[in-house]
C-alpha cells in the first residue's frame, strides 16, 4: 500500500493544505487583507481553481468579521480536498480580520497625520471624508461603499437613516459630519471614525485660533493709518467670525450718557441709525450683571426670556420708547461684553444667535472675554495713536493745525479740488501788525494771549468746513474748501473787520491778508506762493487786504 501512488483526489487535498501552511507563513507580511487574497487566488490559480465572488455558486466560503469575503474554487474536489479547503478558509478569517485591522490603524494614521499638518480647513475636511467613505470597504469587498458625507451644523434633527459624527475637539461640537445611509461599521472603523473626526476637531479649533489671532493683528496693522471709528466695524465682523455660535451682532459706543449703534452685522443699519440707549440702562438692564463685572468686563450671555425681559426700553430721536427694539425680537441668545477704555466702558459688544438659545457656552465665553479685551487694547492703542497723530500736526499754543498740518491739509485740497473743471479753493494768509510791539512792551504771555485770541476769531468767522492753522510765529493761513476768490475775499473782509476791535491790554492787534484761488492746472506751491505774494503786497501798500491777479 505504502508504494501506491496517491489518489488524484489526496493530491489536490494535499495542495490545499500546502497552501495554507504557505499562508501562515506568509500572511503577516501583508500590510492588508487585500494583499494576502491575491496571493491566495494566485496559488489557486496554480492549482487550476480559482477564488470567486461571494455571491456565486460552488466553492467554499470565505467569512471574515461575518462578512462573505470570497469563495475558494477547485474543480471536481473530492470529500479530502472540500475538507481542506474548510480548513483554509476557517484559517484565513481570522487573519483577513487582524489584516484588515492593520490596514486600518495604518490608514487612520496617515490621515490623522495628513489632517494635523494642514492648514487648510476644507482640504482636512476632504480627507476626512475620503477615509469615511472607504471604512467597511477597504479590501472587502461586501462593505459599505457609496455612502455621502457632508458637513451640517450641530446639534440639529437627526434622521434615523444617517449617522452623525459631531466635530468635538477641545470644546463643544458646533458641527457635525453626517454619513448618509447609516453605515454598518464594526466597532473597530466606528472607533476610527471617531478618531479621525476628532482630529478634524482639533485642527478646525486650531485653524479658528490662528484665524482669531490673525485677524487681530490685521486690525493691530491698521492702527496708524485708521481712527478708531474705522475700526468698529471690521471689530464687530471679526467677533462674529471668530466666536463660536455667534450668527451677527452689534457694537454700541458710548458717546456722553448714551450708547449708539457704532457697528452691526446682520441687521439693517438703517432704522437703528437715530436709535440709542441710557448708559445706566444699558448697564444695569440690559447687561445686568453688576457694575464690578461691568468695570472687569464680564461676558453675560441672555437667553430668550433674558433677551424679552431685559431688552425693553430704547430711544428714538430723542423720545422714549417702552417697548422691545424689532430688531432684537427674533435673537434666541446673546452674549454682551463690555469694552474697556481706561477705568470706563467705552463700548459693548453684542454677539447674537438667531437660530440656537444654548449657542454660547464656556467656549465661547472664553474666546468672548479674550476678544473683548483684545478690543480695548485695540480701541485704546488707536485713541493713543490718533492723539499722537493730532498733537504732531497741532500747535500747542492755539490749538490749530501746525505748518505740517497745513502742508498735508493744502496738498489734499489742491488734489481735490483739482478733479473739477472749475476747481474752487480758496487760501488765506495773514500776518499779524501790532504782535511786536505786544511782545516787547507787554511781555511775551500777552504775546501768547493775542496769539490765542486769533485763533478764537479765525474760528468764528470762518465756515465749520474751512480749516485754520498757525503757520509760523504771527502768521496764520485758512483753506476755504469750495471757495472761489470771491467767497475767499468776503471771508477776508470779515476777518479783518473783526479784529478792528481787537487789543491786548490797550495795544491793536491786526491782519494784513492776503487771497488767492486755485486756477485750473494750479499746484499747492503756485496757490500758496500768489496768496503769499498778495499778503506782501498788501504790507508793501499798508493796505489790510490784497488779491491775486488784481494789480498785485
Amino acid at each position: 500500500m505504502s508504494d501506491a501512488a496517491p489518489a488524484p483526489g489526496s493530491r489536490k487535498a494535499q495542495a490545499v493544505q500546502d497552501l495554507t501552511r504557505h499562508v501562515a507563513r506568509v500572511a503577516l507580511q501583508y500590510a492588508g487583507p487585500q494583499g494576502l487574497m491575491d496571493e491566495v487566488r494566485a496559488r489557486l490559480d496554480g492549482l487550476g481553481g480559482h477564488l470567486g465572488r461571494p455571491g456565486q455558486p460552488g466553492g467554499t466560503l470565505v467569512v471574515a468579521r461575518g462578512v462573505p469575503v470570497a469563495r475558494l474554487c477547485l474543480p471536481d474536489p473530492d470529500a479530502a480536498t472540500e475538507a481542506a479547503l474548510e480548513d483554509l478558509a476557517l484559517f484565513l478569517a481570522p487573519l483577513l480580520e487582524a489584516l484588515a485591522l492593520r490596514a486600518l490603524a495604518a490608514d487612520l494614521s496617515r490621515v490623522n497625520s495628513w489632517v494635523a499638518r494642514q492648514d487648510d480647513p476644507e482640504a482636512a475636511l476632504d480627507r476626512v471624508t475620503d477615509f469615511l467613505c472607504t471604512l467597511g470597504a477597504a479590501g472587502l469587498p461586501a462593505g459599505v461603499a457609496g455612502v455621502e458625507v457632508r458637513l451640517v451644523p450641530h446639534p440639529a434633527p437627526t434622521p434615523l437613516s444617517v449617522l452623525l459624527l459631531p466635530l468635538t475637539g477641545r470644546y463643544r461640537a458646533r458641527q457635525a459630519l453626517q454619513v448618509t445611509p447609516a453605515p454598518h461599521w464594526t466597532l473597530e472603523e466606528q472607533r476610527a471614525a471617531a478618531a479621525a473626526t476628532r482630529q478634524l476637531a482639533l485642527v478646525t479649533e486650531r485653524l479658528s485660533a490662528e484665524r482669531r489671532l490673525e485677524t487681530l493683528l490685521s486690525l493691530q496693522r491698521q492702527l496708524d493709518s485708521v481712527p478708531a471709528e474705522d475700526l468698529y466695524q471690521p471689530l464687530l465682523d471679526a467677533a462674529v467670525q471668530l466666536v463660536p455660535g455667534a450668527q451677527g451682532g452689534s457694537l454700541l459706543v458710548r458717546r456722553g450718557d448714551t450708547f449708539h449703534f457704532g457697528a452691526v452685522s446682520g441687521y439693517d443699519t438703517g432704522p437703528l441709525r437715530d436709535v440709542t440707549f441710557p448708559w445706566q440702562h444699558t448697564r444695569d438692564t440690559w447687561y445686568g450683571l453688576g457694575a464690578d463685572a461691568w468695570r472687569r468686563g464680564v461676558p453675560r450671555v441672555l437667553g430668550r426670556e433674558g433677551v424679552i425681559r431685559n431688552g425693553v426700553g430704547y430711544d428714538r430721536e430723542g423720545e422714549r420708547v417702552g417697548e422691545l427694539l424689532p430688531e432684537v425680537e427674533h435673537l434666541q441668545s446673546v452674549v454682551a461684553v463690555p469694552v474697556l477704555f481706561g477705568d470706563e466702558v467705552y463700548a459693548l459688544i453684542n454677539l447674537d444667535s438667531f437660530t440656537d438659545p444654548d449657542a454660547f457656552d464656556a467656549d465661547a465665553l472664553r474666546v468672548t472675554q479674550a476678544f473683548g479685551s483684545m478690543a480695548s487694547l485695540l480701541i485704546h492703542e488707536a485713541q493713543r495713536h490718533a492723539q499722537i497723530q493730532a498733537a504732531a500736526l497741532t500747535d500747542a499754543l492755539t490749538g490749530l493745525g501746525n505748518r505740517r498740518a497745513f502742508n498735508e491739509a493744502l496738498e489734499q485740497a489742491v488734489q481735490a479740488a483739482g478733479r473739477d473743471a472749475a476747481p474752487a479753493l480758496a487760501l488765506l494768509v495773514l500776518d499779524l501788525r501790532g504782535f511786536k510791539g505786544i511782545n516787547d512792551q507787554l511781555g511775551h504771555a500777552r504775546g501768547d494771549e493775542g496769539l490765542r485770541r486769533v485763533a478764537a476769531l479765525l474760528r468764528e468767522e470762518v465756515r465749520g468746513s474751512d480749516q485754520l492753522f498757525r503757520w509760523g510765529g504771527d502768521e496764520f493761513a485758512a483753506l476755504l474748501t469750495g471757495s472761489d476768490l470771491t467767497q475767499g475775499l468776503g471771508a477776508a473782509r470779515r476777518v479783518t473787520q473783526a479784529m478792528n476791535a481787537l487789543s491786548i491790554g490797550g495795544l491793536p492787534l491786526r491782519a494784513t491778508i492776503g487771497v488767492a484761488s486755485l486756477r485750473t492746472g494750479g499746484t499747492a506751491e503756485t496757490l500758496l506762493q500768489e496768496a503769499d505774494a498778495a499778503m506782501y503786497a498788501a504790507k508793501a501798500r499798508s493796505e489790510p487786504i490784497a488779491v491775486a491777479g488784481r494789480g498785485d
